[in-house]
């Protein structure tokens, strides 16, 4: 009778059955796609913030543009990094066509970065001569230096037209859209940044000295209001080159009028004109600054886009 009550008072457990499946459900939810790039979430956050200061349009300051542009760099090497992974590699390596499209845009951009870099360069040394005149009192330097600025102005108005024609022979069709969908998001989004960040600062150097350009000058009884809407140009530029330009009339007009004017009006005008002197090259060396800022970044983009085709061409050369 021990016996018997032993064997039976000991039943056999069985929790294997219920564990297995619920393990076996959780992992399945959590495993990712076997496609997904790493690195695409840290370039969406910079795109995402990229597209918000496009978006924008705070301020007409160089220090904005200049930020853009840093973004901007930011951006593509982080699509540099996105572009040398294996799996990246892998979806476009059967993509020859849109790939040689990619390296022709990205060629016209390096190309563009290229022209724009050398005008700030140019841009600087016209400032830089401008202020050596100024200092010695060699009015005719800024002359030189409102030509100059012009020409620099409208060549790099050109390159917003030729921007605007690189986004729409991407938008024309034949793009980035007809592969991998997550791949084709990023890249397609990245194209599109480059051409807008590019036309912001590209129209705030070309509309410092254009139509309907309006000087902000504040110096010394020299104010002129502008009205909304009137002035896309940067703010710095725009206010020098209304100092120089204003100095200069007010120079012409003395001259003319030298032998109609008393003395101690004459004396009157050389004190206020002294002081307006001074004033534009207090601007003008803040205006120096922006220029140097703007031609560092620029570079910068230019050496990142250049980076980017490289690794086009890699992936175009090994498929």
């Amino acid at each position: 009778m021990g016996i018997y009550r032993r064997t039976v008072s000991f039943p056999n457990p069985i929790p294997k059955p219920t564990s297995k499946p619920k393990s076996y459900h959780v992992r399945s939810v959590s495993l990712p796609c076997g496609r997904t790039h790493p690195l695409i979430p840290q370039l969406r956050d910079e795109i995402t913030e990229l597209r918000a200061w496009a978006g924008s349009g705070d301020g007409a300051g160089s220090a904005r543009l200049v930020n853009g542009l840093a973004r901007l760099k930011s951006v593509l090497d982080s699509l540099d990094d996105v572009l040398q992974l294996p799996q990246t590699q892998d979806s476009l390596s059967t993509q020859n066509d849109i790939v040689e499209r990619l390296l022709e845009d990205f060629l016209k951009y390096v190309d563009v970065y290229e022209v724009f870099h050398s005008s700030m360069l140019g841009l600087k040394q016209e400032v830089s001569s401008a202020q050596m005149g100024i200092r010695r009192k060699d009015d005719s330097k800024l002359g030189l230096y409102v030509k100059a600025h012009k020409k620099i102005a409208g060549d790099v108005g050109k390159l917003i037209t030729t921007v605007g024609s690189i986004r729409n022979r991407s938008d024309g069709g034949g793009n980035v859209a007809d592969f991998h969908d997550e791949l084709s998001g990023v890249i397609r989004d990245v194209h599109g940044l480059i051409a807008s960040v590019s036309e912001a600062v590209f129209g705030g150097v070309a509309g410092s000295y254009g139509p309907g350009r309006r000087p902000g000058w504040a110096g010394l009884g020299l104010r002129k209001v502008r009205k909304e809407g009137e002035n896309n140009g940067i703010e710095e530029f725009v206010k020098v080159l209304g100092g120089v330009e204003n100095f200069l009339e007010l120079k012409k007009k003395k001259n003319n009028n030298i032998c109609n004017k008393e003395n101690k009006n004459n004396n009157n005008n050389n004190n206020n004109n002294e002081e307006v002197r001074m004033e534009v090259l207090k601007k003008m060396e803040e205006m120096e600054d922006c220029v140097g800022e703007m031609e560092r970044e620029s570079e910068r983009v230019f050496r990142s886009l250049i980076s980017n085709r490289v690794s086009l061409l890699n992936i175009l050369t090994h498929a």
